[in-house]
């Protein structure tokens, strides 16, 4: 991976002239705002987009904290709204209006920055005495808190993330309801043709009686175990006087034969309803074979605020042999790990911008034991200003299917961080497999207890339970080490799950290598 000495960041500006390809389709942000346009065009992505000066994080400086803190949060809400909408409608531009995704990319890079600044004018305010700032767990993240300690106020400058990405996750949750109550719609309306071909439920196949004519229809006890049942007071049912003197009439024991298949295709639609646990898409199926491990390690969680600090991957064939001219003498950081079928390990180390390192991050170093006050200079250059970089891992990620445990992770920091991947993605360049709907789905070692009700199902429980981890042992949280660990468990897995004819081979199974892909649908127009 490269290392560049002299930085281009020409490319931010010129990712504004996509502007105008933005603005054709996406007029609301992700918070249902308009976008105005005019106001991203004026931002100076390459030289900042914060109102600071270096001079303003100083402790002691002249100028006014507290004002310069709630501008640069209020650019901050206001732009990642944005950057939070465009993946989306990137992947839905079917007439492909967007060419590239730069823009995004771009914002992204200058959000980054933006965020240290806004870290490091929080310090400047707890160096003055002005305010103290503690870490704290609102529902979905953790967000940094100020409490005033002097008479300044500081509601206007509290930190709003939770309180958008909450808002956000309750709307997407409505939304979903919404959708699952059309799709229930339309499914009954199938349900309700399906009867002219396999018999109505209550009259018969004749349809001595139209279908709606069922006097408990939509009445709580219609559906029992998702079955219509017949009802004795229904007087589409025929009786046995009726069906002396009206020879339409089904005889009962056809009747219940037409009913049956009825209640048949209707069990069969239902099974056959989309699933609820949307990363099954990232399963492998029984053709997978030769796959490339990744595991990225970052300073947060969000990859318009974080930045790539270590990458490790390495490949692994998951039914053919290893290649014979692979070295097999790799070492990792834990030395009893065995090397099973891995080649061609690769680590690689990032920094942060100087003022990323000034503020430090304790959480990191206790998690992964990377300090990043240290991780500045030309040894340490940034992902998302190496373009090399970029070219080498993309050309990876398109070379086979890739596999990352919470693979979204690592799919949203190469998004926003590598040049070119968004559009392979759009356009079915990358296969994506993910190790934990595996490991939830088909470990029944995963148990479900208080703690994690869908069973423990992180890399570690994972590992340990495939024997790829010792029991008395900790997943490193590095890159290599977590990416082995993680392959060797799929391998010892799907060995496990063909011998016993499940996964992949049972029969839900997927063909092919599986994974998660766009498809390419081709486009069919009148003429």
């Amino acid at each position: 991976m490269g290392n560049n000495s002299i930085i281009d960041r020409s490319w931010l500006t010129e990712a504004k002239e996509t502007i105008s390809q933005w603005s054709y389709i996406m007029l609301k942000d992700a918070d249902n705002n308009d976008i105005n346009w005019d106001w991203v065009r004026l931002l100076d992505l390459e030289h900042g987009i914060g109102v600071a000066t270096p001079a303003d994080l100083e402790p002691g400086a002249e100028s006014n904290v507290h004002n310069l803190l709630k501008a640069d949060l209020q650019i901050r809400d206001r732009l990642e709204a944005i950057i939070a909408k465009m993946s989306m409608v990137f992947m839905r531009d079917f007439d492909r209006h967007i060419k590239t995704y730069e823009l995004p990319r771009a914002l992204a890079y200058a959000d980054r920055r933006l965020n240290d600044e806004i870290a490091l004018l929080r310090d400047r305010g707890v160096a003055e005495g002005l305010w103290t700032v503690a870490d704290e767990d609102r529902e979905r993240v953790t967000v940094p808190v100020l409490t005033a300690t002097a008479d300044v106020p500081v509601d206007d400058i509290q930190d709003r993330t939770a309180e958008i990405v909450n808002a956000r996750a309750e709307q997407r949750k409505a939304d979903r309801e919404k959708r699952e109550e059309a799709r229930h719609h339309r499914q009954m309306a199938l349900l309700n043709a399906d009867e002219v071909s396999y018999g109505s439920v209550e009259a018969g196949p004749d349809e001595s009686a139209p279908a709606d004519s069922s006097s408990d229809a939509g009445s709580n006890d219609y559906l029992i175990e998702a079955q219509p049942v017949i009802n004795d007071d229904n007087p589409a049912v025929p009786n046995a006087e009726q069906v002396a003197r009206d020879e339409t009439a089904v005889a009962e024991p056809r009747y219940a034969r037409f009913r049956h298949a009825a209640a048949e295709h209707t069990a069969d639609r239902m099974a056959a309803a989309p699933k609820d646990y949307w990363r099954e898409v990232f399963l492998p199926g029984r053709g997978v074979d030769k796959v490339m491990g990744i595991d990225l390690e970052t300073n947060g969680t969000e990859p318009y605020r974080a930045y790539i600090i270590d990458v490790g991957f390495e490949y692994m064939n998951m039914a053919s042999p290893r290649p014979k001219d692979a070295p097999g003498d790799y070492q990792y950081d834990k030395d009893y790990y065995q090397g099973g079928d891995a080649y061609d390990q690769h680590r690689f180390s990032f920094g942060v911008s100087p003022e990323a390192a000034r503020h430090g991050n304790p959480f990191i170093i206790q998690l992964t034991g990377i300090d990043i006050s240290t991780r500045v200079g030309e040894k340490y250059p940034l992902f998302d200003e190496d373009p090399e970089a970029q070219a080498d891992l993309l050309k990876r990620l398109t070379s086979q299917p890739f596999v990352a445990h919470m693979a979204t992770f690592e799919h949203s920091f190469f998004m926003l961080n590598v040049a070119g991947y968004a559009e392979a993605y759009r356009d079915g360049h990358v296969t994506i497999i993910d190790t934990l709907p595996m490991s939830r789905l088909w470990d029944e070692g995963s148990i479900p207890c208080e703690g994690h009700p869908d069973g423990d199902n992180t890399l570690d429980a994972y590992a340990k339970r495939q024997g790829a981890l010792r029991e008395d042992d900790a997943e490193r949280h590095l890159g290599l080490e977590d990416t082995h660990i993680m392959l060797l468990a799929m391998k010892h897995h799907l060995t496990q799950l063909k011998a016993e004819a499940r996964g992949p081979w049972g029969p839900n199974g997927k063909a092919g290598s599986g994974g998660k892909h766009i498809v390419q649908h081709r486009r069919h127009y009148r003429r």
